[in-house]
């Protein structure tokens, strides 16, 4: 039997109540008591769970967090570490603070 995959509506991701909602494919949002919503991707391997943040919903998009989980699927398939991929920028167009201290110096 295949996994659902897609879960979670587009629509919804700011309208879940707290808690850990899954959209399939290892991928989740988690919703804190504050209200803050971030993308999470969970995998097991050789018998520990791990999770990797992959950043709030404000910084990275449903789809944008949907393609990285695709990745971090493959990576582990070929018997990667998918963490590498987690730390990416999901923007290279923004700026860090130390450009933005070597700018403004």
């Amino acid at each position: 039997m295949a996994k659902t995959i897609e879960l979670i509506a587009p629509i919804s991701v700011n309208t879940l109540p707290t808690g850990f909602h899954a959209d399939g494919g290892n991928l989740y949002l988690r919703v804190k008591d504050t209200g803050a919503r971030s993308w999470v991707f969970r995998y097991k391997q050789a018998g520990k769970v791990t999770e990797l943040g992959l950043g709030a919903t404000t910084s990275r998009t449903l789809k944008q967090a949907r393609v990285l989980a695709v990745k971090m699927r493959t990576a582990l398939k070929e018997g990667k570490n998918p963490a590498p991929l987690a730390k990416a920028k999901s923007d290279p167009t923004v700026m860090t603070f130390k450009d933005c201290a070597l700018g403004y110096i």
